[in-house]
């Protein structure tokens, strides 16, 4: 947070010595988020501990299918002379994935026995999100386009798997577990906005580089963050 405040001053500083406009704005936003890579995975298998749902969990819970994301948050940026842009946004924010739940898995004395049913899995990411951004204003009429490129660098907050599986005999199986999350998620971003007088829509996409699966013993697996997120902007 030092670090933003530092960002925020300096570019206050700037736009009163050489005259260029500070813009600042609030924003809601909302969008689809899933995992990438080899990986992650469109389907998997809850495996069941006698511990309770505690201790059951999804054997692949970084899911390749899209869920719905929420935000919220702050923006100031600088338009210099040039129409060029030099900014930040801090968001908190959640992103998801889910994964198709097909079978249950429980270890036997003698044997492991697997049983059919349909579920799904759903992974949550809280971030606390600062994304310090540049870019070129255009003008069309009465309306601007901000393109911007930048990028997310997200603290991981909580990493929460709840799934839920139906056999077909009846049964219901629940997961409710924390997983391990890094520390930094680090995504690339490309962005544009489109404003009215005070009101602004944006668009963009984050491409993750964090491997969220680096630390895991006895294999090379890869998985990243991939979000498409759409915004509505209120300029104050």
């Amino acid at each position: 947070m030092r670090k933003l405040y530092l960002l925020v001053l300096g570019l206050c500083s700037a736009s009163h010595v050489y005259g260029q406009k500070m813009e600042y704005s609030a924003q809601l936003n909302s969008g689809l988020s899933r995992f990438g890579g080899e990986s992650a995975a469109k389907v998997s298998a809850i495996m069941l501990s006698d511990t309770g749902h505690e201790g059951h969990y999804t054997n692949t819970p970084y899911g390749s299918r899209y869920s719905l994301t929420y935000g919220v948050g702050v923006q100031t940026q600088l338009i210099t002379e040039k129409s060029f842009i030099i900014g930040a946004q801090v968001t908190a924010e959640q992103l998801r994935s889910n994964v198709e739940i097909l079978s249950v898995f429980r270890a036997e004395p003698s044997s492991v026995n697997a049983y059919s049913g349909e579920g799904k899995t759903v992974l949550k990411a809280n971030f606390l999100n600062l994304q310090p951004y540049m870019g070129k204003r255009l003008r069309a009429n009465n309306l601007y386009l901000d393109l911007t490129l930048g990028t997310d660098i997200g603290f991981n907050q909580k990493l929460q798997e709840k799934g839920e599986v139906t056999l077909y005999d009846g049964s219901k199986y629940e997961t409710n577990r924390e997983r391990s999350k890094p520390g930094i998620d680090l995504r690339p971003r490309l962005g544009m906005t489109a404003w009215g007088k005070h009101v602004g829509l944006s668009l963009s996409y984050a491409h993750g580089l964090t491997n969220y699966q680096a630390n895991m013993d006895g294999g090379n697996s890869k998985v990243y963050i991939r979000a498409m997120r759409l915004g509505l902007l209120y300029r104050l």
